[in-house]
């Protein structure tokens, strides 16, 4: 790989980094992981040879760091929206748009956190099925089916909050 800055890694890395953390991780811990996870991904940018995309070898570093974040913790809670967005001081009347972010965010929080990282990776990222399984450590097959399950799932805990029911 041609000798890239730091900064230039950042800025490439970055977002996307920190969208796949914001999901999985406590928001008190949030920023520490993406330091570390970024600071990783550059300690290591020289074993990087260039046979998948940058985003895609970033993100199975900080899929493998996650998964280590976690090894030995009872259970792995995705994160719920923050605070931020609701104490918005922007005076634009943003409670159509908060009440769907909040809906979807309480329905994601209600998946499996393979289920919510394969939504992410394929939906939200664009990766590719195999893509996504080299990532997670699985199986192209096992993508498949865990997407349509999420996908299946997520719309049934959608439909019932957007009801008005609860669902557990």
């Amino acid at each position: 790989m041609k000798h890239v800055s730091f900064d230039e890694i950042y800025e490439e890395l970055f977002p996307a980094v920190y969208r796949y953390v914001y999901l999985r991780i406590p928001s008190s811990e949030i920023e520490d992981v993406t330091a570390e996870i970024m600071a990783k991904i550059w300690k290591s940018i020289s074993k990087f040879e260039g046979r998948s995309s940058l985003k895609y070898w970033a993100l199975r570093i900080a899929a493998n760091y996650i998964a280590d974040f976690y090894r030995g913790r009872k259970e792995i809670k995705i994160i719920p929206i923050t605070e931020e967005i609701q104490n918005s001081s922007d005076s634009r009347d943003y409670s159509e748009e908060l009440a769907t972010i909040l809906s979807v965010n309480n329905t994601l929080a209600q998946l499996t956190e393979p289920q919510v990282a394969v939504i992410q990776l394929r939906l939200i990222e664009g990766f590719s099925s195999s893509e996504t399984a080299s990532i997670l450590g699985t199986t192209q097959q096992a993508v498949d089916s865990m997407l349509y399950r999420a996908k299946k799932s997520f719309r049934t805990i959608y439909k019932s909050e957007m009801a008005g029911g609860e669902c557990v």
